[in-house]
C-alpha cells in the first residue's frame, strides 16, 4: 500500500514534471519567436526592402561614336527611380548640363530625351562637334556613389557649317557667395550676383536639387532681387530661417541669359553624435539626387537604428530573466 501511494506520487511527480517542461520549452519558442520577430522584422523591412527598391542601372551601350554634325544620343536608363533625379554632366566639368528633363547650360544643342512614366533618360545633343567628344557620367540622386554611370562619347570627322560663323560665348560673371556650412536651426544666407555685357541680365533664378525656389512664408523661404545699372549687375539673396536637414544640398543661380553657378550647402546637425557627414560628391549626389539632398538621408536612419538595437537588448534581457525564474521554480 504504502509501495504504491509513493509510487503514484513519483509519477505524479514525473508527470508535473514534463509539464512543466511541456511548459517551458512552449514559454522558450514563443519568446524566441517573439524576439526574433522584433529583431528580424525592422532588419528586414530597413535593409532588404529598401534594398530592393534601390535605383539601378539598365545594362546599355558606354562607348558610342558619331560622326560631327549628326545626333548624338547617349542612353541612361534606371529602374526603381522613385522621386530622385538623373543627372547629365561632362566628368571633367562639376557643373551639371541636364537635372531630370531641365537643361543647366546656355547650349540649344543639348537636351534630354524622356516619356513620362518609362526608364529612358537619354542626353541628346544636336550636330555633334569635335569639342563635345569625351566622357560622359549619368547620375541618379542617391547617397551612393556607384549611382552613377560612365559613357564615353567618340566623334568622327570635323563639323563646319558653311552658312554661319561660330560664335564664341562670353566666359560667365556669376557667382554665389555664403557659407558652405550651416549648424541646424541656423539661418542660411546665400547671395548671388551675375552681370552682363551690355546690361544686367533680365532675371535670376534660385534652383534647389534641379527644383526652382520662390519666396514662401509657410517655408520661411525669402528671395530679394536687385539691379545695378550703373555696374551691369542683378543680385539676389536667398534666405533660409531656419535651416534644417533637408535643406542640405546644391543650390543653383541661374540668369535669364543661362549664366549659371552651383554651391554645396551641408547642414550640421549637432544633436547626434559621431555622424559621419557626406562629401561634396555626395552632396552632388544628393542635388544630383545629386541631388545624391538626398545625401543627408544616412544620418538620419541613424537614430531609429539605434532605439532597435535598444529594443533587442531589452527583449533579450527579459527572456533570460523569465528563463531563470521558469528554471528556479522547476527545480523547486
Amino acid at each position: 500500500m504504502i509501495e504504491s501511494e509513493h509510487t503514484a506520487k513519483a509519477q505524479q511527480t514525473s508527470c508535473i514534471r514534463i509539464v512543466k517542461m511541456d511548459l517551458l520549452g512552449l514559454t522558450c519558442m514563443y519568446l524566441t519567436s517573439l524576439w526574433l520577430a522584433v529583431a528580424g522584422e525592422d532588419y528586414h523591412d530597413f535593409d532588404i526592402k529598401s534594398l530592393k527598391t534601390q535605383p539601378t542601372f539598365v545594362d546599355t551601350p558606354t562607348n558610342v561614336t558619331f560622326k560631327a554634325g549628326k545626333l548624338a544620343k547617349l542612353d541612361c536608363s534606371v529602374n526603381n527611380l522613385g522621386t530622385k533625379k538623373v543627372i547629365w554632366r561632362r566628368a571633367s566639368d562639376f557643373n551639371p548640363l541636364t537635372i531630370g528633363t531641365k537643361t543647366f547650360v546656355g547650349n540649344s544643342r543639348i537636351l534630354i530625351e524622356h516619356t513620362p512614366l518609362q526608364k529612358e533618360w537619354n542626353l541628346l545633343i544636336k550636330k555633334v562637334q569635335l569639342d563635345d567628344g569625351g566622357k560622359y557620367e549619368c547620375q541618379v540622386s542617391s547617397t551612393q556613389r556607384n549611382l552613377r554611370r560612365f559613357v564615353y562619347l567618340n566623334i568622327i570627322g570635323e563639323y563646319k557649317p558653311s552658312w554661319r560663323k561660330p560664335t564664341i560665348l562670353p566666359e560667365p560673371d556669376i557667382k554665389i557667395s555664403g557659407p558652405s556650412y550651416v549648424e541646424k536651426g541656423s539661418k542660411i544666407l546665400l547671395v548671388c550676383n551675375a552681370t552682363g555685357d551690355e546690361h544686367p541680365p533680365d532675371d535670376l533664378d534660385w534652383f534647389k536639387d534641379g527644383d526652382k525656389l520662390s519666396t514662401d512664408h509657410s517655408k520661411q523661404i525669402y528671395i530679394r532681387k536687385q539691379v545695378s545699372l550703373e555696374y551691369k549687375t542683378i543680385s539676389s539673396v536667398l534666405e533660409i530661417e531656419k535651416a534644417h536637414l533637408h535643406n542640405a544640398g546644391v543650390y543653383i543661380c541661374r540668369t535669364s541669359d543661362l549664366q549659371i553657378t552651383r554651391k554645396i550647402v551641408d547642414i550640421l546637425n549637432s544633436d547626434t553624435y559621431n555622424v559621419k557627414r557626406g562629401t561634396d560628391k555626395d552632396a552632388i549626389a544628393a542635388s544630383h539626387g545629386i541631388y545624391s539632398g538626398n545625401t543627408f538621408h544616412s544620418h538620419r536612419n541613424n537614430s531609429p537604428r539605434l532605439s532597435t538595437n535598444s529594443l533587442h537588448f531589452f527583449c533579450f534581457i527579459c527572456i533570460q530573466t523569465v528563463l531563470q525564474l521558469m528554471l528556479q521554480r522547476f527545480y523547486t
